[in-house]
């Protein structure tokens, strides 16, 4: 009996594994493309693949679910009238997309916006867009709800519901306090997610919403402090590849929830914030210069800036955590981090490069009967084209189609283990050992024999977890795992707080 598409889909989705480029065009797509080219070329670009690697994706109707509400935050909207004027924006600017008026949709855009797309991009967004959904969904009906999703201090988000004959995927237009357009994605959730993890105490500690940078690039984000003087340590989170909230919200876990609460609960505070990616998705894809830098390294280390600020953070106690490809990149952050770095957590980072990582995977799926040789032939054909030492991003091989040329050519040549060789911070690695993303029994005796000189790095290796740090059965995880609702086990809370509290540093 065959597998239903949206089956096939969810594997290759998750085989566009660790680190995909935010999302949908790098290239402007020909809307004449083909469904086939389509499928294997565009469809994770144009749906904003999140994290690292796997996502189940948009492609199974039952898993089009509202992401979670934030309603109280941020003070943007005070009164309906407000709210009914961001939604009828909203809904004017995708019935102008609709309509192939792509001129008004354009001048309803923001000044940041307008520098990175034009109307024949939005021509080609739109019309890519619905040939895409069509194919998988059938017939476009037209729009269903619209309705105010979240409020932070950056954008004014409201939902459109898209209806096709098979699905409704929800649209969100992010937006200026002015009202202008200034972004925007198809919700990525998927869900249900897993509860709020029994060790989280609430009565022991406060958050607050921050804004990290500033520009067209500043993201939203949240800062747990326990309750009390102070002043306390705190652990910075660094997403894995692709576009997440900062609930780093995939499938059915909320890792980057679990981590805050669980941490916070035992005296660590801890920042949390959009990707860049997902906070400003188009901006990024059409930006021919993105790089990793751009999409990890840099927001991180000015999120580590804004804290020095806070009168209850110990500054001198400023610890990175870094999930898979947020992990890969804890090299390159300390190397670039003008200040005296205290230490970092790497969480099912790589030790070799992406590409290698991914080419595993690729084998790992294939093996099990979870891709088809075709798209497995393809993939790993691209993403060999990674090791060519004269690859260049400004000059991309001929058939090259993995997104963002310069973006790879910016993290083709991560070697996180060779980096971290004559750096002296402190670091504690975790890794899951049925992490089929990341292997253990591959990575980890990489990182030990480049470290080995090295008496301030601690290991920690658990049986029983996967790739998102939640527990399964079997030797190895699989991409089925990602859908039952799980917590990061307590366990890994305490190892990580047990470190950062003994102060690795050591002065």
């Amino acid at each position: 009996m065959k597998r239903p598409m949206y089956k096939r889909l969810l594997v290759l989705g998750l085989a566009l594994s660790l680190s995909l480029p935010a999302t949908a065009f790098a290239n402007e797509p020909s809307p004449q493309s083909n469904s086939t080219d389509l499928h294997f070329n565009q469809q994770e670009r144009i749906l904003n693949s999140p994290n690292l690697l796997i996502r189940e994706s948009l492609y199974e109707p039952s898993r089009f679910v509202q992401q979670d509400r934030n309603a109280e935050k941020g003070p943007v909207i005070k009164s309906k009238k407000q709210q009914d004027r961001f939604e009828q924006n909203a809904y004017e600017f995708v019935t102008d997309l609709h309509t192939g008026n792509y001129k008004q949709a354009l001048k309803s855009t923001s000044r940041a916006l307008k520098k990175s797309i034009s109307e024949q991009w939005l021509e080609i967004y739109w019309t890519t867009l619905l040939q895409q959904f069509q194919a998988q969904f059938g017939a476009f009906y037209g729009f269903g709800k619209v309705e105010m999703e979240e409020i932070n201090r950056v954008h004014t988000n409201v939902k459109i519901e898209l209806q096709f004959e098979r699905a409704t995927i929800p649209f969100i237009v992010r937006m200026e306090r002015s009202g202008k357009v200034d972004d925007f994605l198809l919700n990525q959730s998927t869900g249900p997610f897993a509860s709020e993890p029994e060790y989280s105490n609430p009565e022991a500690f406060t958050e607050k919403e921050v804004v990290i940078g500033k520009g067209d690039f500043a993201l939203p984000g949240t800062l747990s402090i326990p309750r009390g003087k102070g002043p306390f340590p705190v652990v910075v989170l660094v997403h894995g590849s692709g576009a997440s909230n900062e609930d780093e919200a995939v499938f059915a876990f909320k890792p980057f929830r679990d981590l805050t609460h669980g941490l916070v609960s035992k005296g660590i505070a801890v920042l949390r914030y959009n990707k860049r990616t997902y906070e400003h998705s188009v901006k990024i894809t059409a930006d021919p210069n993105h790089t990793v830098d751009k999409e990890t390294t840099d927001d991180a280390l000015l999120a580590t800036r804004l804290l020095e600020k806070e009168k209850r953070i110990d500054d001198e106690q400023i610890y990175v955590l870094g999930h898979s490809q947020g992990g890969m990149m804890v090299p390159q952050m300390i190397n670039q981090d003008k200040r005296q770095n205290t230490g970092a957590i790497i969480m099912g980072g790589p030790a070799r490069t992406i590409q290698d990582v991914v080419l595993d995977q690729f084998d790992y799926l294939l093996s099990t009967g979870q891709i088809l040789p075709q798209v497995y032939e393809f993939y790993t054909t691209q993403y060999e084209m990674l090791n060519d030492p004269d690859f260049s991003g400004e000059n991309p091989p001929e058939g090259f189609q993995l997104g963002q040329a310069m973006f790879w050519d910016s993290i083709n040549d991560i070697r996180a283990a060779e980096m971290a060789k004559d750096q002296s911070e402190p670091l504690l690695i975790i890794q899951g050992e049925r992490d089929y993303q990341v292997l253990s029994d591959v990575e980890i005796p990489i990182w030990k024999e480049e470290l080995s000189h090295r008496h301030n790095v601690e290991y920690k290796l658990y049986p029983k977890l996967n790739h998102f740090f939640t527990e399964g059965k079997g030797e190895m995880s699989t991409p089925q795992e990602y859908m039952t609702p799980a917590n990061i086990p307590e366990y890994v809370i305490n190892d990580i707080a047990e470190w950062v509290k003994s102060d690795p540093k050591g002065e």
